[in-house]
């Protein structure tokens, strides 16, 4: 009896071990990639060349993990473009597309016979293609920059350059999209690692990387144009694709928004993941795949590979990294794709780490089996489905609208201390809403107007027009303009009180309250767009309403925060140091956190050359913007010079705008650039 109550006992007691443990299932024997991920995603996929595409083995081992293919070489620029050239009418009898903007005698030959074999080949084996890619800095001919197409003549400036773009890209993508096979093709890489580039004709031509790129810009309005002409906007992608997303993360959310202002024509990103278990950590990955998510960014993980110190730390990093990813998407992420960047170890271009799931064709490694556990682990089965909508659920508590008195208003920016003003100030459907400094004038007065549902609407004094979202459309970036009054949702906003007493964000009902009026990029010049974005408490989503009277104009230098006097000085003098002067003053005070700008004034006699700037703080810089923040160590800030513009010749000048948390609001100290 005692034998039998013992091993009672110790039954409940490994019983009890065991119920506190996480429940992990194992991954059964018959998933693959293709019936897990590719299934959850829609895309899995690797990328491949022709010769290996031939062997009969790979095709096989392809079709059994993968939906998709990328070409790894063969859709890149130096592929398809050719030195030898035609003419204009040779070049459109051949159905390229020349813009009427050309102004190049000579037309380059493209070369299309490795794109077709490709989409004819997925198309016989049930697979679909990710075009890479359109614009790269590498891999693009240098003579396709210069005069004459000849590689021993100038740079041609930025119109003619303009042409030759619009004239690539639309001929590959008539071609390929008046193909039979057109429908393999269902993301387009229309730019890669713009923020990496360096020593090409682009930024010659085009200037120095920034986060405002004009031709970037550009490649994706004829890009979203083609797909328009074929009826395929909504059912093909364009990315911005690029490497060291996770520390780019700012600027490329910055660019993209920029490519998008004017309505949505760039999908999202393409994170290229090049990985090592010693670096991202899988938190720091998932830091910006969830910013890109909280943008409403369609998302593809388009050049995956991670290496580790060995096997199994390769496939403890793995599972962590795809454990963050299935984690976004199940959050709501629109997560369309992951492609790992070749077919095994011995096809890999980091062959020396071994990053990938197999060693060799078809024999899987530690790390193929910890992929496959973390999509189970998650919670699915095979053949789980995308869960529809996949854009990110946003919780909301309902908007509360201050009520303000019906009448005419200003309404003033608090961090530019500008006005919302209809453009030109002329009265017309679509016409733009920007800020500008305080006229009086007829197109910066708003009638405003409370409606029975909590709303208000505000029409312009040019007329019957009223302020409106393009199409009412739930998008970030949409663009804010005036209307024909129709009293629709578009047309309807809650005033939200915010902290600081007499200051509101202005949300608009097209996006159920969760997004707000907001001013472009921070930005504070006469004429910036307003635009619709998702609330983040910023100051360029805050407004003021100014009562408009017989007598009253605005003020042309208004104060910026009405009801909070700042707690140090707004301006104070220029420090000076070694021939450099700073001259710190604090723009906007909410109380518990300001705005502050420190310009830098170079007269020391020469140039300084990719300069570090640090000082001594009292707060804590949240964000800053006009330079590159490199960190802050306790007090220590430190600054370093824009990526784009990297020296300060003597006698200019830099102005840095930074956000810091804190109520001392005192100058810095300390100063030092070199």
């Amino acid at each position: 009896m005692k034998k039998i109550l013992s091993a009672l006992l110790t039954l409940a007691l490994v019983c009890s071990l065991f119920a506190g443990m996480p429940i992990v299932k194992a991954a059964p024997s018959n998933a693959t990639l293709l019936n897990t991920y590719a299934s959850l995603f829609g895309h899995t996929g690797t990328c491949v060349y022709p010769a290996q595409w031939d062997n009969g083995s790979i095709r096989n081992f392809i079709k059994g993990e993968y939906n998709s293919i990328t070409m790894e070489n063969e859709m890149k620029p130096d592929a398809v473009l050719r030195s030898n050239t035609m003419s204009v009418s040779q070049a459109k009898a051949q159905g390229y597309n020349i813009p009427s903007n050309y102004t190049d005698s000579k037309v380059p030959t493209l070369n299309f016979s490795t794109i077709d074999k490709m989409m004819k080949a997925a198309a016989e084996n049930g697979l679909q293609i990710r075009y890479h890619v359109l614009v790269w800095h590498a891999q693009t001919p240098d003579w396709f920059f210069r005069a004459n197409y000849s590689s021993g003549s100038g740079y041609v400036g930025k119109s003619q350059m303009n042409a030759r773009l619009e004239f690539y890209i639309r001929s590959v993508m008539d071609h390929v999209m008046n193909s039979q096979y057109a429908n393999t093709v269902y993301a387009w890489d229309v730019v890669n690692e713009y923020m990496h580039a360096q020593n090409c004709g682009w930024l010659s031509i085009y200037g120095g990387v920034n986060t405002r790129p004009d031709f970037v810009k550009l490649a994706f309005q004829i890009a979203h144009s083609e797909l328009v002409k074929f009826n395929k906007q909504n059912s093909v992608s364009l990315f911005y694709n690029d490497f060291n997303t996770y520390m780019d993360c700012d600027k490329i959310i910055s660019m993209i928004n920029f490519i998008n202002a004017e309505g949505k024509i760039c999908n999202g990103i393409g994170m290229q993941s090049h990985l090592s278990s010693s670096f991202p950590s899988p938190s720091y990955y998932k830091q910006a795949l969830d910013k890109f998510v909280k943008q409403g960014y369609e998302i593809q993980i388009t050049e995956l590979d991670a290496g580790g110190k060995n096997d199994s730390d390769q496939a403890t990093y793995y599972k962590q990294i795809m454990s963050a990813i299935l984690s976004a998407k199940k959050a709501g992420g629109n997560i369309t794709g992951i492609t790992w960047w070749g077919l095994h170890d011995g096809a890999s271009w980091r062959g020396n780490d071994k990053p990938l799931l197999f060693s060799s064709l078809g024999v899987k490694k530690p790390a193929y089996t910890a992929v496959l556990d973390a999509y189970f682990d998650a919670g699915y089965q095979i053949g789980s489905k995308p869960s529809n909508p996949s854009t990110p659920v946003v919780s909301k508590a309902p908007v509360v609208s201050e009520k303000l008195d019906d009448g005419t208003y200003y309404i003033k920016n608090v961090l530019s201390g500008k006005y919302l003003q209809v453009k030109d100030n002329k009265g017309a459907d679509v016409q733009n809403v920007e800020i500008g400094t305080g006229t009086g004038v007829q197109g910066q007065k708003w009638v405003l107007k409370n409606n029975s549902d909590g709303t208000v609407t505000l029409t312009s004094a040019l007329g019957n027009y009223s302020l409106d979202i393009a199409n009412g459309v739930d998008e970030d970036g949409a663009n804010v303009q005036i209307y024909s009054s129709w009293g629709g949702d578009a047309q309807k906003f809650y005033v939200v009180k915010t902290a600081t007493n007499g200051v509101y964000e202005i949300s608009t009902k097209a996006s159920a309250g969760t997004k707000v009026l907001d001013v472009y990029e921070r930005r504070t010049d006469d004429g910036t767009n307003i635009i619709q974005w998702t609330s983040n408490g910023g100051t360029n989503q805050q407004f003021v309403f100014e009562k408009v009277n017989s007598t009253t104009t605005p003020s042309v230098a208004p104060s910026t925060a009405p009801s909070v006097a700042p707690s140090a000085a707004p301006s104070a003098a220029p420090v000076t140091s070694t021939g450099v002067t700073y001259d710190y003053k604090v723009v906007s005070d909410w109380g518990n956190g300001f705005q502050g700008q420190v310009v830098v004034t170079n007269k020391s006699g020469k140039a300084i050359n990719n300069w570090t700037l640090t000082f001594n703080a009292n707060f804590k810089v949240a964000s800053l913007w006009g330079a590159d923040f490199a960190g802050q160590s306790g007090s220590k800030v430190t600054v370093k010079a824009p990526s784009w513009d990297g020296n300060l010749a003597n006698g200019a000048s830099v102005t840095i705008n930074f956000v810091a948390e804190g109520s001392d609001k005192s100058a810095p100290s300390s100063y030092t650039i070199g």
